[in-house]
């Protein structure tokens, strides 16, 4: 092992490794290691980060952090594959995609003795006399399998204990998720042909379900139970649709797992099907949010450990693009397989529906997360600033000017925690003429919320950018137009007295409270305020700038009777600046094409 101490020399030490297989260790300034990484040869591997290889912000990122690098050599590249997972698992980095090992798995426990069993979740299987389904990948396949059986199947979810002692339906009965048999709205034997057909749903008996249930519905039909058997119909639709969600027929009956991944910046969502048998038997979501290499890399890294916690490899295991070091993982797969295993990129046909399918769910996965982590994101923030009312619709402002010169100011919105950009808005300052930003803050606001109490449009949390002086500005503007009831905060970084320079953690100053509120740096609300501001900042920066630049393009040459935009540009072009013109004699100006005595005069007559 070799060790690089000095962040300076990490660029120089990368041209002497070696040009061996083996796995290389980023560390930061206290030893923890930020990311591991395997290479078929660790110079060229190497060199890349330092030699614009990999232009992404994130690697750019884990460059700035990284204080330390070591490499271990490998004789072989499967070798390499090995000590990368050995490592990944021990040291967990921060960089790196770590899958989690089967302690996440639950399985479904229904207790077959009691007269009206319900569905449990529990982590261990007992040999208790219930019946047990799974396992299944993690608590979230279980909520969605819970989710549908009591929309097709409604089986009672209280406790045993809660069922002993209810005297009228709960809330689930009304909605029809529960047949109430805990105040006697079903009998035992009713009940347990629906515990006979959840059981068959459960053990993949689909086909065999629906015949039953079409023969019960006929049979409900022919005895007039027409409302009976238009139930029956619906959870006849519904389990065909959850059954063709599930299968993709192959004519070969091939058994494959299907990677697919869906990303955004630094998040990753890996989508894992089984196929057994011709049909997709199970489904894997997993998520990462700290990215920073290609995809290809990440997916080869996320195989290599998925399948080292698992017992199962298929024979053929398609992933949507070329993945790092294929034929070295595919070699390692063969010898833990003792059999041939192919990993394929496939382009047309069955296989490449396959992969399709699993892109979709990955996006569809990704998306359900963003919105559960913002929702979840939104009430620790609702929860660490105190505020009455959950902060769906968040808007900040911030101030541009130069000197107090073409001041403008931004509101910049978002919505459940995103961007709505098509909200935003810019204000150019129309009283204020001194550099004043409380000035120009307080009629930025005005603004904002006189147009807001006429069209009921106001946020649910208000921002400025600033410390206490901006947010009493705020509070005041707020309670005299009678919209106090809008919560607002301000957010700022203290500056050293002496030089005004930034110094320090943000400060998040708050109504009534006399020291500002101090997050910490890791503080994923502290990370959205952060990111409102900056995104209020530039938005009154980039105005600021068309503002300014807009104006450069004025002169003293504008408004004189006759010279329009063309004109201009002649005399402009011909003389080179306004200053030249004003020199010129009338001759020299009518020799410009369009200039006729009458506007040279104008022209000297205007300039002086």
């Amino acid at each position: 092992m070799n060790d690089v101490t000095s962040p300076i020399r990490l660029e120089a030490a990368a041209e002497k490794f070696p040009p061996d297989p083996g796995v290389y260790l980023f560390k930061d300034d206290v030893g923890r290691v930020l990311y591991v990484g395997k290479a078929q040869s660790l110079r060229v591997r190497i060199r890349s980060y330092f030699r614009g290889g990999d232009e992404r912000a994130s690697i750019r990122f884990l460059l700035q952090r990284a204080r330390s690098l070591e490499y271990i050599v490998t004789d072989t590249e499967q070798e390499a594959y090995i000590l990368e997972n050995n490592l990944i698992k021990k040291h967990r980095p921060r960089y790196n995609v770590v899958f989690k090992d089967d302690k996440t798995y639950v399985n479904l426990r229904l207790n077959v003795d009691h007269p009206f069993p319900r569905l449990t979740v529990v982590r261990r299987p007992r040999r208790d006399g219930a019946l047990y389904f799974g396992p299944f990948a993690s608590a979230g396949s279980v909520r969605q399998t819970l989710r549908t059986i009591g929309r097709i199947f409604p089986l009672r979810t209280c406790t045993d204990a809660d069922f002993a002692s209810r005297t009228r339906p709960c809330l689930y009965y009304y909605i029809k998720r529960c047949p109430a048999p805990c105040v006697g709205k079903i009998d035992a034997q009713e009940y347990g042909e629906t515990v006979r057909r959840v059981t068959m749903f459960l053990k993949g008996r689909g086909d065999e379900l629906v015949k039953s249930l079409r023969d019960t519905m006929e049979r409900q039909s022919a005895e007039r139970r027409y409302e009976e058997a238009a139930r029956t119909r619906d959870q006849v639709f519904a389990i065909q649709r959850v059954v063709e969600r599930q299968r993709i027929t192959s004519p070969q009956r091939a058994e494959r797992d299907v990677f697919a991944a869906y990303r955004r910046s630094e998040r990753l969502v890996v989508q894992v099907l089984s196929v057994r048998e011709g049909e997709v038997q199970d489904g894997e979501t997993f998520a990462f949010g700290n990215a920073l290499e290609a995809t290809g890399e990440h997916l080869s890294s996320f195989i290599n450990q998925y399948y080292q916690a698992r017992a199962t490899i298929p024979d053929e295991i398609l992933v949507p693009e070329e993945i790092a070091d294929r034929e070295s993982l595919e070699a390692l797969l063969c010898e833990r397989a003792k059999r041939r295993v192919e990993i394929v990129v496939p382009k047309r046909g069955e296989r490449a529906t396959l992969l399709e399918l699993a892109r979709k769910n990955a996006r569809v996965a990704f998306e359900e997360g963003r919105i559960e982590r913002n929702r979840e994101l939104l009430e620790d923030l609702q929860a660490i600033l105190g505020l009455e009312h959950y902060p769906r619709r968040i808007e900040c402002f911030d101030i541009s000017n130069t000197q107090g010169t073409r001041a403008v100011g931004s509101d910049v919105v978002f919505i459940d925690g995103e961007p709505a950009k098509g909200q935003y808005r810019r204000f150019r300052i129309r009283t204020v003429k001194d550099s004043d930003d409380t000035g120009m803050m307080r009629e930025v606001l005005e603004r904002r919320v006189t147009r807001g109490l006429k069209e009921g449009d106001l946020p649910d949390l208000l921002i400025v950018d600033g410390g206490r002086g901006q947010l009493n500005v705020a509070l005041d503007v707020l309670k005299r137009l009678g919209a106090d009831a809008i919560a607002v905060i301000g957010i700022a970084k203290v500056r050293n007295e002496k030089n005004r320079k930034i110094r320090g953690q943000e400060r998040i100053y708050l109504p009534g409270i006399e020291e500002p509120l101090v997050l910490d740096r890791q503080s994923q609300a502290l990370y959205l305020l952060e990111r409102l501001r900056d995104e209020a900042h530039r938005f009154a920066i980039g105005y600021h700038r068309a503002l300014r630049e807009t104006s450069m393009g004025e002169s003293k040459l504008d408004g004189i009777p006759g010279v329009g935009p063309t004109l201009k540009q002649r005399l402009l072009a011909r003389f080179g600046s306004v200053e030249r013109i004003r020199k010129a004699t009338l001759a020299e100006l009518a020799e410009v094409p369009g200039v006729s005595p009458r506007k040279a005069q104008a022209v000297k007559d205007a300039l002086g």
